[in-house]
């Protein structure tokens, strides 16, 4: 390719300007994930204050965006994470990163802070500086409304807050695609642009994305196809159920997480399943964006009832279980208004069931008294209070304000021994797969660099699932490893993560090279996945992450499983993260890359200079 660039915008000054981007990231790194994370590196000074101007907002693409590749629709953001302190990484469909592409960028990072709230205008090179007064306060559907109506470009994508990440409130996301609702979710980036004065982007590109070898992406294209052809239950699955059809199954194997993870088997999962909800809620399947051949987002109407009009796309198994089984209501209407509630407020579903459930479980047990909780009942089962405790939260109110900032914080405020029971890893809130019966699960979540993700190192529940060994220790180090290397490189390709159980390395490696220009073995792929995870380690380390970080709470260590295929289970993670760190050649006392691994993944001269490696 001719060249890479990037967009850098200085709130505080209200200034712009390109650069160009070092082939050899593009070489090392790709895109999406993994150039993110090399950018974080240069960008954001060690100790930064995630909600300073000083952090950075880096929204990246990579090599397949903006193309006609399949599963590519598809933009990450990086930083650093109010909610963690440490790596902040996440992705959402939608046409933002083919609309900066066509801009000619491959990444945005916006620094500093605007002194009165404003949104972005980019359109091609010009970026404008736009007066956002007048949306503070919006919710993200009304927000982005505004945008397309003041730019005057209803076709533009757009990117916005709501009410939530104007407080800062640490796990609020970002929302994109207006109507559609797709959200930069997972460690508070909306807190960071709350704290940058940013309500919002606007961008519109006119430009041709530069590919090298169009008969190669094409070729690359057909074999795509071809594995999707050769998989025609898995498509059907996906194209009928999207994720919700994982809820029953999950459930049968004693892995879904219920009553804030009390249990992985909840009695009201018929009524959660993919065949109930789609007979009587789903109205349209719809894709992330062009070029998708499974259609596995559904949109969800609620026709009566308590919850009658409300419409969301969505919600995905993640949402059903943290706004459903985990908060221990059966009522699919709920969660889907619970949801869609979040997407307006500009909250991380996830966190916010998952933090729900634990302040249910804190009322439960007379942590909290009914005169602390503004006199809503906290209690498991009761769907109303659900959705008042979301608004409570994303507005910092009475009991909300308490619960704002995620589990972790809520239980270093509330004490009592309620750490034991707020179900987070290094304070983000945990993914829906019970990992006393998956124990590879239980290594990703401790391990996780973004924190307690289930998809970060490649959801290993799945093939242990398949292959009967959730409960073993031996090997698990590998298994980790081999996922965790896959995901890294889909999410730096940048391609959709549901892709990885059909697709191979071999197509990718040709749509890379065709969009390039430049041989991309699959060997070349798989290193540079290794490469990402690492740097990815280095960083956390760099902002003083140890092994002792890499923890789980008790109750995962120390409560059996009082049911399911896999009662009487805990975890024994000291024994799975000695196998891990064996496994990806990292020191077994601090938990950190060694400088062997560091030098066979050439990332030695990047991370060893002036790091303390104690």
């Amino acid at each position: 390719m001719s060249g890479f660039k990037a967009l850098r915008v200085d709130l505080s000054k209200r200034e712009s300007g390109e650069f160009a981007l070092d082939e050899e990231a593009i070489r090392g790194f790709l895109g999406g994930r993994g150039l993110g994370v090399r950018l974080l590196w240069d960008e954001v000074p060690p100790g930064a204050d995630p909600l300073g101007p000083e952090n950075a907002l880096i929204f990246v693409t990579g090599p397949l965006q903006g193309t006609s590749a399949f599963f590519g629709s598809r933009c990450f953001v990086t930083g650093k994470s109010p909610l963690t302190g440490m790596l902040l990484s996440s992705n959402a469909g939608g046409r933002f990163a083919a609309g900066l592409k066509r801009c000619g960028y491959w990444a945005l990072i916006v620094t500093g802070r605007a002194d009165t709230p404003t949104f972005l205008q980019i359109r091609d090179h010009t970026v404008e500086f736009r007066d956002a007064t007048p949306m503070w306060g919006m919710q993200t559907t009304d927000a982005q409304a505004f945008m397309r109506e003041e730019t005057g470009d209803r076709e533009a994508s757009t990117l916005v807050i709501g009410p939530a990440g104007e407080r800062q409130v640490k796990i609020a996301c970002i929302v994109t695609e207006g109507e559609r609702r797709r959200t930069f979710a997972r460690g508070g980036p909306g807190a960071v642009m709350g704290a940058k004065n940013l309500k919002g982007i606007v961008i519109r590109g006119t430009g041709e994305v530069e590919v090298a070898d169009r008969a190669g992406l094409r070729k690359a294209q057909s074999t795509i196809a071809a594995a999707v052809r050769a998989h025609p239950e898995w498509a059907r699955r996906r194209s009928l159920y999207g994720t919700l059809a994982d809820v029953v199954t999950l459930n049968t194997l004693g892995l879904l997480p219920t009553r804030n993870w009390r249990t992985g088997v909840f009695e009201g999962a018929d009524k959660l399943c993919s065949v109930n909800v789609r007979s009587q809620w789903i109205v349209a399947d719809r894709t992330c964006g062009p070029y998708c051949p499974t259609p596995c987002s559904k949109v969800a109407l609620v026709r009566e009832g308590d919850y009658a009009g409300i419409t969301t796309e969505g919600p995905e198994y993640e949402c059903v279980y943290a706004l459903g089984s985990n908060c221990g209501t059966d009522r699919f209407d709920a969660v889907a208004a619970a949801e869609r509630l979040c997407d307006e407020l500009g909250l991380d579903a996830m966190s916010a069931g998952c933090t729900v459930a634990f302040a249910m479980e804190c009322f439960e047990r007379g942590i909290l008294t009914p005169a602390e909780t503004d006199g809503l009942q906290l209690t498991f089962g009761n769907h109303a209070a659900i959705a008042e405790m979301i608004r409570k939260m994303a507005y910092r109110q009475g009991v909300g304000a308490l619960f704002a900032d995620g589990s972790r914080v809520a239980s270093q405020r509330l004490g009592q021994g309620s750490d034991e029971f707020a179900m987070h890893a290094k304070g983000m809130e945990f993914g829906g797969y019970e990992c006393r019966g998956s124990f590879g699960q239980a290594l990703q979540f401790a391990i996780s660099n973004r924190g307690g993700c289930h998809h970060d190192l490649g959801l290993p529940a799945r093939v242990e699932s398949l292959d009967g060994t959730g409960t073993q220790v031996e090997g698990k180090g590998d298994l980790v490893k081999r996922t965790g290397i896959t995901r890294a490189l889909f999410d730096s390709a940048i391609m959709c993560t549901f892709s990885r159980t059909v697709v191979e390395w071999e197509p990718i490696a040709l749509a890379v090279s065709s969009v390039l220009g430049w041989k991309v073995t699959p060997d070349d792929l798989k290193l540079i996945g290794d490469r990402v995870l690492n740097l990815e380690r280095a960083y956390n380390g760099r902002e003083g992450a140890r092994r002792e970080d890499d923890r789980l709470p008790a109750r995962l260590l120390k409560e059996p499983l009082p049911d399911g295929p896999h009662q009487g289970s805990v975890v024994p993670l000291e024994r799975l993260k000695d196998d891990f760190y064996r496994a990806f050649g990292w020191d077994l006392k601090t938990g950190l890359p060694t400088r062997e691994t560091l030098s066979r993944l050439g990332l030695d001269t990047l991370v060893l200079p002036g790091r303390e490696r104690g």
